[in-house]
């Protein structure tokens, strides 16, 4: 296990209103953290009674690494087979960094409804 993985507390929580299905990672999204993020995007993402919807909140994630990033692309995918949309919402500045990096800034739906304009540029 990761020395780092300790630093806690590392959730995700799902909560599944009438338009839309809404998980929220709190802390680390790595390696060692992730499997709890696969099985909600399976349930958010792929159940027949699901909501259209899928809405991650990133306002509480402190670190995302290439497993969690993998994680979320997979989601993306599955919401298009599924007709379903996905939208991250309030990525903090190291998952945006990510995104940018790695070139998948533009594979998501980004919202950052903190901004006036709801645009990263306005959040930094």
């Amino acid at each position: 296990m990761n020395p780092l993985a300790a630093r806690g507390p590392h959730r995700v929580t799902l909560a599944t209103r009438a338009d839309c299905t809404v998980i929220t990672l709190t802390g680390d999204m790595d390696l060692d953290h992730v499997g709890p993020l696969r099985t909600a995007l399976q349930e958010a993402c792929a159940a027949p009674t699901a909501p259209e919807r899928v809405v991650i909140d990133l306002s509480r994630l402190d670190f995302c690494d290439s497993a969690g990033l993998n994680a979320l692309l997979h989601a993306r995918s599955l919401c298009e087979q599924h007709r379903r949309t996905l939208t991250l919402t309030d990525p903090g500045p190291q998952f945006y960094r990510l995104l940018r990096i790695t070139g998948t800034d533009a594979l998501f739906d980004l919202s950052y409804p903190g901004t006036p304009d709801g645009s990263p540029d306005a959040a930094r």
